[in-house]
């Protein structure tokens, strides 16, 4: 069993690794095509791949989820079947996305562009080409296809730059470096299956893959909001160099963020999973939020500490007001990677809609960030509204889990506190000296590994033997 345990840990590793690593070349595609076109150029290329986002999202139906969890997910005929699904949802979102092209160009005052936006419908029919036998190959704990293709198409897609860079000079590079990445995904995806590709259309199928899918559907568009929302409501009224500036902004702190959550569900939920008695289930619940707390205020610090230099050394001076959006944006980030620790411990007794309903309320604070921009509002002041957004999810997050899951808070209020105090000392001492904000992280960072005492019982605790879900979560 031990074994097993082991093998288990270094699959999930190795995914991880590899996610992580895709992660890391896609921001430094990012970075590298922020230094090669303008502000207005790379708002433009923004307002592109949100376009995109949007109608991907809209119409996502969860394919890995379908073959992972079917009980027929290694039938060949099963997967034929997907492929035609797969196949007339990206021929609908293609049209879509065509169709919607010169509104959403009028949408970003660049009407003239409406063929950049109809040329990236594109992406959604390479999407409904691609081989599905990935996903049974990680039905069956087999990661390697996976993360090559999570790997290559944005390796390829950077090596891009370069051509791409002698050819233009402005928002095309980005342009054609998504359509490079897509068409490599779509590819990799055919070379690395062990099944032949085969294509059918069965009207079953589709239903029962409509009705598995559409509430990722309309999880979909809450996500798109939730993660995109503030850019949309920059890039209608602030225009597109104030729009490139905070995706910048978003990027360098959304991507740790994402990591860290990625990582530590992976982590948490099969120990959270494992936990039978109420009072084990209690103590992995704290250590899990406590953990979170841990991680958030470090990359606080991390990313204000080292931030300064990297827009300074990387990015250059048009990118200079990135700076105080990254310090607010970190720890609007730091709040969500809290409230995604809540999120485990509720799907460890198998509450799947504790994130959506919080999401569903972060949400709800995109009308006044629009108001406030229509009122005069500037970006600080949208990542402000954005802020209180997290908090009130958090802090019913925190209620769920006390009212609903009788976890207590009272050993997580010193540590909440610290963390507080974390946030606090980044947002007021944006003007200080280095070495006096350096100083103060380490305080505050000792003071809050002095609350944290059980943190360290994640090292010696056993986790679950394997990393499927709980039986709690398959039935509720």
């Amino acid at each position: 069993m031990r074994n097993r345990g082991w093998t288990v840990i270094r699959s999930f590793g190795f995914l991880l690794s590899g996610n992580a690593c895709a992660a890391a070349i896609l921001l430094l595609r990012t970075v590298v095509v922020s230094r090669l076109i303008s502000l207005e150029d790379f708002g433009i290329g923004t307002s592109l791949v949100l376009a995109l986002a949007m109608i991907e999202m809209l119409t996502a139906l969860g394919f890995q989820q379908q073959i992972v969890n079917a009980p027929k997910g290694d039938d060949a005929d099963f997967h034929s079947a997907l492929h035609g699904v797969a196949l007339i949802r990206g021929m609908i979102g293609a049209v879509a996305l065509f169709l919607l092209a010169p509104l959403l160009a009028h949408a970003f005052g660049v009407l003239q562009l409406s063929w950049a936006f109809q040329l990236i419908s594109v992406v959604p029919l390479l999407q409904g080409g691609m081989h599905l036998d990935v996903y049974r190959q990680t039905r069956h704990h087999k990661h390697r296809a996976a993360i090559w293709i999570a790997l290559l198409p944005p390796l390829g897609s950077l090596a891009a730059l370069l051509p791409l860079s002698r050819m233009f000079d402005d928002f095309r590079i980005m342009l054609f470096a998504v359509l490079v990445h897509m068409a490599l995904a779509t590819l990799m995806s055919h070379a690395v299956a062990k099944r032949p590709y085969r294509l059918r259309f069965d009207r079953t199928v589709m239903v029962q893959s409509m009705r598995f899918g559409w509430p990722l559907m309309a999880s979909g568009a809450v996500m798109f909001l939730v993660f995109n929302g503030e850019r949309a409501i920059v890039g209608r009224l602030l225009g597109l160099e104030a729009l490139a500036l905070f995706s910048m902004a978003v990027s360098l702190t959304l991507t740790p963020s994402l990591v860290l959550m990625r990582s530590t569900m992976s982590l948490f939920l099969p120990r959270l999973s494992a936990s039978t008695a109420r009072q084990e289930f209690r103590a992995q619940a704290i250590t899990t939020i406590q953990s979170h707390i841990v991680l958030a205020a470090g990359m606080v610090m991390a990313v204000n500490l080292l931030g300064g230099s990297f827009v300074h050394h990387v990015l250059g001076d048009k990118y200079r007001a990135v700076l105080p959006l990254l310090t607010l944006l970190t720890a609007v980030q730091a709040l969500r990677v809290v409230k995604g620790g809540c999120a485990i411990v509720a799907l460890g007794e198998g509450y799947r809609k504790t994130e959506l309903l919080t999401d569903l309320l972060r949400i709800t604070f995109l009308p006044l960030a629009a108001w406030g921009v229509l009122q005069g509002a500037s970006l600080p002041h949208v990542v402000h509204i954005a802020g209180l957004g997290e908090a009130a999810g958090l802090m019913i997050a925190l209620l769920w889990m006390h009212r609903v899951q009788r976890v207590p808070l009272r050993s997580l209020a010193l540590p909440l506190i610290c963390m507080v105090a974390v946030l606090a000392w980044a947002v007021f001492t944006q003007g200080q000296p280095m070495g006096v904000r350096a100083a103060g992280f380490g305080l505050l960072l000792a003071g809050l590994a002095m609350v944290l005492p059980d943190v360290c019982r994640i090292t010696f605790t056993k986790g679950a033997p394997d990393g499927m879900e709980s039986k709690a979560i398959q039935h509720r």
